[in-house]
This record gives structure tokens, sequence and C-alpha cells, in this order.
């Protein structure tokens, strides 16, 4: 008895507690929220290791039996040969060979109850809610999900900001009127002829005969699709803080590889006053790195816009030197190190420091000033002392009287 309590506290492990939680969030929380590729994998990974480690404490006798059964199954159940048992039982499953790779975690489970038991002091409640956890886990993973709609098939725009503020972004993906009619009759065409040439091949076979209201069903659905594109052609602006990124919905279908971009396709990049910062029309967008070879035909999951640039950060060894402004003010002409600060105007030299782009000269012990560093090359420097204007510098060609 007391073997048997000991084993089933193995629920209590953390790698299984994870797996288990991550596969209970991932269907009920992200795969709504989000569902792509992602949280597909995730489902398969976490589950192939927690179901055959929750199955091998409760059989801790058949643990290699288990695991081996748990991985021979799961690779039929990703095959179309599982296509009628998976009917018949009312079940949810996408074929897709690229996910026997999560048979990893099947493995990892079989090592972590091979490695010498750690004894965890687990409560019965506890222990039961784990149980009950994961045996409703077990069974909702593969609960049956809602028909896809036209809608799901819609491709993504993957907006990236690497800049070191808060932008909007404005996406004009609207159709004109006579963009809309004419993809309508080519598709309309198109679809007529493909549904007649099928019949032709096969309407013997399976008895079938075009008839007029196939023209009509036809037509109406390319009409309720396009009413769908129109719905979500309509982008809200969207505020992408620095360093995030956001994936947006649009109109375009994975299988309509005839309708492209809008004519008038505009992305805009304004900063958080909407003041203008950047734009990309159908031409610029395609030309960006990240979609070299695409063009506005193209399906692919995502299309992808990357924008901004970080800033590098403030190298203060670069503002070391002699410089001069053009400007007659105080301190037009000046010398720095990592020390000390001259004004060259009357030669007086001060103790300074520096924090981040801020430059710090001690005039007393009671008064300093302060210079934000904006910019600096090899050969220029802007400084701007005590928020005044900017003060312009040009490396003098004087030599230097400090050392670095």
């Amino acid at each position: 008895m007391l073997d048997m309590i000991k084993n089933l506290n193995r629920l209590a492990h953390p790698v299984f507690l994870v797996s288990l939680v991550m596969l209970f969030l991932n269907d009920f929380i992200l795969k709504t929220v989000f569902h792509n590729y992602l949280t597909g994998k995730l489902s398969d990974f976490a589950g192939l290791l927690a179901f055959p480690f929750f199955w091998s404490v409760l059989f801790p006798k058949r643990i290699k039996e288990i695991h081996i059964a748990v991985a021979l199954f799961f690779v039929f159940w990703k095959s179309s040969f599982s296509e009628t048992f998976v009917d018949f039982f009312g079940f949810y499953r996408v074929v897709d060979f690229s996910d026997n790779i999560a048979l990893i975690s099947t493995l990892v489970s079989f090592w972590l109850l091979k490695q010498e038991s750690v004894t965890y002091r687990v409560h019965p409640v506890f222990l039961k809610l784990i149980f009950l956890l994961s045996c409703f886990s077990f069974v909702a993973t593969s609960k049956p999900q809602e028909p896809e709609t036209f809608e799901d098939g819609f491709r993504y725009l993957n907006l990236k900001n690497e800049s070191d503020e808060k932008v909007v972004v404005l996406i004009d993906f609207k159709f004109s009127e006579k963009e809309i009619e004419f993809y309508k009759k080519q598709e309309i065409k198109i679809a007529i002829a493909k549904r007649k040439q099928f019949i032709s091949e096969y309407g013997e076979e399976y008895k079938l005969v075009y008839k007029e209201s196939d023209s009509i069903d036809i037509v109406r659905e390319v009409n309720e699709e396009w009413k769908l594109r129109q719905k979500n052609n309509v982008i809200d602006p969207l505020v992408i803080d620095k360093g995030a990124e956001q994936y947006v919905p649009l109109p375009l279908h994975a299988k309509d590889t005839l309708v492209g971009f809008p004519k008038d396709f505009k992305i805009s990049i304004l900063d958080r006053n909407w003041k203008p910062l950047k734009s990309y029309d159908k031409k610029a967008f395609f030309s960006k790195k990240e979609n070299k070879g695409l063009d506005e035909f193209s399906r692919r999951e995502s299309f992808n816009l990357t924008f901004g640039k970080k800033k590098e950060p403030l190298n203060i060894a670069d503002c070391y030197g002699k410089w001069e402004s053009a400007k007659k003010v105080n301190f037009n002409k000046i010398e720095i190190n990592a020390d000390y600060f001259v004004n060259d105007s009357d030669g007086k030299v001060y103790d300074c420091n520096y924090k981040n782009d801020s430059l710090w000269v001690h005039y007393s012990r009671s008064k300093w000033y302060l210079g934000i560093i904006k910019k600096v090359t090899k050969d220029r420097l802007v400084i701007s002392w005590d928020n005044e204007p900017d003060l312009i510098y040009v490396k003098s060609k004087k030599p230097t009287v400090l050392g670095r």
C-alpha cells in the first residue's frame, strides 16, 4: 500500500505538472486566442510527455509497453489510415507527419520514470486534483472543433517594431469597386470552368450533370466570400510597443491565388503623436528582404514587415578629443576625455562624468553643466547644453592636451 502511494505521488513531478498545465492552457486558451502553427505543436509535445507518464505511474510494471503503445498509436493517429477510426468516434485531429517530431517527449517521459525515484509528499486532495485534471485534459484535447470557416483561411501580416519608440500603424487594404468586380468575374469564370471539367471527367462515374443551379450556387458562394473580405479589409489603427510584434489577418484566402493586394495598398508608420515616420506602398512592401521572392499573389502563412532600427548604444569614447563649433557661445571650443573637460575658450579644466547619453561638467561644488549628447560620428558631435538649442561641433585639427 505504501509503495502504491509513493508511486502515485510521482504525479507531483515538476516536469509532468508543467506539461499537464501547458496541455490544459494550450487547448482551452492559447489555441482559441492564437490558433497557429505553434499552438498545434505545443499540444503534441505536452501531451506525449504527460499521457504516457500518467499511465506509467498507474501501472509501474508496464512502463516500457505503455510508451511503445503511445508512440505507435500517435504515428497511426497522425496518418491518413486513422480516418475511419476518427470519423467513427467523432474525434478531431490534423494529418501532419511533421508532428511526429513530438515523439521526443515520449522518450523524455520514459527517461524521467527510469531515474532514481524522488519521494514527493503530496496531500491526498492535491493528488486527486492532479488525477482529475489529467483525465480531463486527455479527453478534451481531442474534442471536435468548430467547422473551418472561409475566414479561417485568411493569411496574416506579421508587423515587427524594432524602433525605440511606440508607433501607430495604419493599414489601407481596401479593394476598389472596380477591383472587386474584376476579381469576382474572374473567380466565377474559373470556378464554373473547373466544375464543368470535373463533371466531364467523372460525371458518368458519379452520375453528375451540370445544372443551371450550379452556376447560381457558384455566384452566390463567390459573393459571400467577397462580403467577408470587405468585412475584414477595414483594419483599425494598431499601436505597437517598441520591440513588439503583432499579427494582423489580411482578407486574402489561402486558395484565392488569383486575388492580389489592392492597387492602393499602403502601410503608414506614425509616432505616438501621429506624425508620419515611414510608409510602404505595394512596391516598397515587396522589396523588403523578409518578403524577397514573394509577390501579391503568393500565399504563405504570413507576410512580414519589420520597421524601425534599434538605436545603437552610445560609445562615449567616440566623444573624446578636441571639438569646435562655429557659434559664438560658451563651450564652443572644447576638449573631452574620460575624466576631464576643457573649455578651450578660456583654458579652464573641469571634472566630468557620463551617464548614458548625458555629460556632466562640474563647474564648481554647487554648480554643473549638463550636456545631452544627441549624436556623435568620427568628425561630428551634437550636444544640447542645459536644454539650449543643439550645438554642432566638428573635429578640431589642433593637437589635444588631454590623454584618453
